[in-house]
């Protein structure tokens, strides 16, 4: 059976579309996180009638980067991970550091314009929740030899050590790069079981 061939112009109309998102990430990676419809059409080379053409607004182009980013990072967001302690420990933080680099420029719009969606709100409350979730299951064998009062602390510290705001913090604000930041992401995890690495 033949495919049907696409329509030049859907083709023409979905590049479009897709350089218009494109040009969002770049002045997002810029700290341009709040970018006009102007701004956007000079990085695009186009008018801002071509813009609208295509998304109602900034947030209809903001809400199309954040469906192409969650299909990236996808296949980075897993579950539960399996192993010794070490290696757990050392799975978990290099998939939140390669998550993290991946979403920065994106999770860093989002946070400065959280206010304005409850979609945007919504979606980082779910991945926060996905995160602790893989924490919880990660290190259960530890945490289930705790009471319950120390389990809920270790998973409050767990959340934390492991979570965006600690890793921006590093990245960003103390300027660390991904290998040290790791390094410090790592030993306190290890500080929050009570266990020291080899």
């Amino acid at each position: 059976m033949n495919a049907i061939p696409i329509d030049g112009r859907v083709a023409r109309s979905e590049r479009t579309r897709r350089a218009i998102v494109d040009a969002m990430l770049s002045l997002y990676a810029e700290d341009n996180l709040t970018p006009t419809i102007e701004e956007l059409a000079t990085r695009v080379g186009m008018t801002s009638r071509t813009i609208y053409h295509h998304f109602a607004d900034s947030d209809a182009i903001a809400e199309a980067l954040t469906e192409h980013q969650r299909g990236q990072i996808a296949p980075l967001m897993i579950g539960r991970l399996e192993g010794t302690l070490d290696q757990r420990i050392e799975g978990l933080v290099a998939n939140r550091a390669e998550v993290f680099e991946t979403i920065a420029p994106v999770r860093r719009a989002a946070r400065a314009n959280r206010h304005r969606s409850t979609r945007i709100r919504s979606g980082q409350g779910n991945i926060a929740a996905r995160l602790r979730r893989q924490v919880a299951g990660t290190f259960e064998p530890e945490l289930s030899a705790l009471d319950r009062r120390a389990r809920a602390e270790t998973i409050e510290l767990l959340d934390l050590h492991t979570s965006w705001d600690t890793w921006e913090r590093l990245r960003r604000w103390q300027r660390l790069s991904v290998n040290r930041s790791r390094s410090l992401v790592t030993r306190l995890v290890h500080q929050s079981l009570d266990t020291r690495p080899e």
